[in-house]
């Protein structure tokens, strides 16, 4: 008979727990929207990003002026990114970060953000 007033305690125990199990499977960690400042003067930039775990695609300051990544790839030993991308003006835009804190939700990339050869220090937050 205990064992009855147990159970319902017990499934309740575990549905409470879900939240917090799923919050743990957040996917591959360059998934998702990062935000940051870049550039002189500096400026908001925001990078929209999702990976397979062979592929990077990715897009920077989505909207009407999206300008697409045309390669990027990840040194995961290192977890260092290397993004290149061309903007309208035909300006070379490279992003050479490493990923930091890959156990928190709101993960970063640190490292340069170089615009026709003009490297600047970026920190890209993960929303």
């Amino acid at each position: 008979m205990k064992l009855r007033k147990l159970l319902p305690a017990g499934c309740l125990f575990a549905l409470a727990s879900l939240p917090a199990i799923s919050m743990g499977q957040e996917g591959y960690p360059l998934d998702g929207t990062w935000r940051g400042e870049g550039g002189q003067p500096p400026e908001t930039v925001v990078v929209v990003m999702s990976w397979d775990g062979a592929t990077i695609n990715g897009r920077i300051n989505p909207g009407r002026n999206t300008i697409n990544f045309t390669s990027a790839k990840l040194d995961a030993a290192n977890w260092q990114l290397h993004a290149e991308a061309m903007s309208k003006e035909g300006e070379v835009i490279v992003i050479d970060a490493k990923l930091e804190n890959i156990g928190s939700y709101t993960r970063t990339l640190t490292g340069t953000w170089t615009v026709d050869g003009v490297a600047n220090p970026i920190v890209l937050t993960r929303e």
